[in-house]
């Protein structure tokens, strides 16, 4: 909220250029990207030597597993991002459980590396299980969606991407 009011003092007419939901998007995407750059960081240093991950009877997986991660960290950022600022704004202590519990489950599931199957599955799962968690709690719905699949256009010349992603008007 003091965000908010930032940039509501630094705008022309004295609103805030950006929404809660736009705000929501905004900060789980960015922590999702600078927790995928570090980790290809990483995952490019293991790969520049002195060896070789996968050579002397390491799973030859590694790189394929560590882009899976990587892209499901990415994902689960943003949707936690979004499910955090609705739980914070609605002041919902269930979900802000679920989200820190979910981070410390994914985080934990890495320590099954390097058994692959035991890790990657249960993270693909979870990240889309909170993927339709938070695409719900952004306002959402499966109408929307086949809405937006049916490529026409509004009345007002919105596509229907855009108003599906958007949910419905804030009052």
């Amino acid at each position: 909220r003091k965000a908010d009011e930032g940039l509501a003092m630094l705008s022309e007419d004295g609103r805030s250029p950006i929404s809660l939901r736009q705000m929501a998007y905004v900060s789980g995407l960015s922590f999702g990207i600078i927790s995928g750059t570090f980790s290809v960081i990483n995952i490019l240093a293991d790969s520049a030597g002195p060896g070789t991950v996968g050579i002397h009877g390491d799973s030859p997986y590694y790189f394929i597993t560590s882009a899976f991660l990587t892209m499901a960290l990415v994902l689960l950022h943003t949707f936690w991002g979004v499910i955090f600022f609705d739980a914070c704004e609605r002041r919902r202590a269930g979900g802000l459980g679920l989200v820190v519990g979910g981070h410390l489950l994914v985080s934990g599931l890495t320590f099954l590396n390097p058994w692959y199957e035991a890790s990657l599955g249960p993270i693909l799962i979870l990240t889309l299980c909170t993927g339709l968690w938070a695409f719900s709690t952004a306002g959402g719905s499966f109408h929307n969606v086949l809405k937006c699949l049916s490529c026409k256009q509004e009345p007002e010349g919105r596509v229907m991407l855009y108003s599906a992603l958007q949910g419905p008007p804030e009052e």
